[in-house]
């Protein structure tokens, strides 16, 4: 399904404008799984966002379903490493996707932690700041908030499954496994400052099925937790684009002279959960 305007959106699917909502996104390569967790954590299982057994991926671009239960908009997105021939116009799309979501689940089933993980998580931090530092700065001087841009950024969960191998830091304390993560950003000379939090999450499946019940918590903790909130358009309310938003429409305005999707919350707060819908991007 492709949507001209939020217009459309609102026409198509007759939803409630005024309904709060947060936005959950996944990332991680192709084949890991991404939208059977996101089927499992926030669908009870059903296939929402389609899977298949086979070796082609079978998400490509961005797709959305809302889950009423948690007042959610819950994104799938195409695979870090999958067959796209525009490999600049897949980064611009999940960049966009990045810049609408307040939790960011990275799905990767390894039995370690790669380097690819890091960097992409690294390198969409530096695109985020590069762009949004700006239009972020001056909605914490509007709001008069003496805080740091980091907790106006998306949380991130990093969803680890392994099966030979034990879970990062098993035996230290969380907050051991947090300096982990952060050694392994600073080895690599990538810093995630753009988000407000980088916490890890290891399931062990020594035999199927996996066990979704922890990420389940972690998410539902994670996007119950109110950030500083902002007068004028708190980031939970998904009615006024924030100060990202607006530079990200801007962006897209220059790059489609005028014709352009605006992937903002307040497109993204008219999805229903019957059909699941397919977001496309005009680049």
């Amino acid at each position: 399904m492709q949507v001209k305007d939020e217009t459309s959106f609102l026409k198509l699917l007759n939803c409630n404008p005024d309904q709060l909502l947060k936005v959950v996104s996944i990332f991680g390569n192709t084949g890991e799984g991404k939208s059977h967790t996101l089927n499992h954590t926030f669908f009870m299982g059903r296939e929402v966002f389609k899977t298949s057994p086979t070796q082609e991926s079978c998400t490509v671009g961005v797709w959305a379903a809302f889950d009423p239960i948690h007042k959610l908009v819950v994104i799938d997105t195409e695979g870090l490493l999958g067959n796209s021939s525009k490999q600049g116009q897949r980064t611009r799309l999940l960049l966009k996707v990045l810049a609408v979501s307040d939790l960011i689940i990275y799905r990767t089933h390894a039995d370690r932690l790669h380097d690819d993980l890091f960097k992409f998580l690294g390198d969409a931090s530096d695109a985020y700041l590069k762009h949004f530092t700006k239009e972020l700065k001056a909605t914490t001087a509007r709001c008069g908030l003496d805080v740091p841009l980091s907790t106006l950024g998306p949380a991130v969960v990093i969803f680890h499954e392994t099966v030979h191998t034990k879970l990062l830091g098993s035996d230290k304390s969380s907050e051991s496994v947090d300096r982990l993560l952060l050694e392994r950003f600073k080895k690599l000379s990538r810093f995630p400052e753009a988000f407000s939090s980088v916490q890890y999450l290891g399931t062990q499946t020594l035999s199927p099925p996996t066990d979704f019940g922890g990420l389940q918590k972690q998410t539902g903790a994670a996007v119950g937790q109110q950030r500083h909130p902002l007068p004028a358009h708190p980031r939970g309310h998904l009615q006024s684009p924030t100060g990202a938003e607006r530079a990200l429409q801007r962006r897209n305005h220059r790059r489609t002279g005028g014709q352009q999707l605006l992937l903002s919350r307040r497109v993204l707060h008219l999805l229903q959960p019957v059909p699941q819908l397919w977001i496309w991007l005009q680049k």
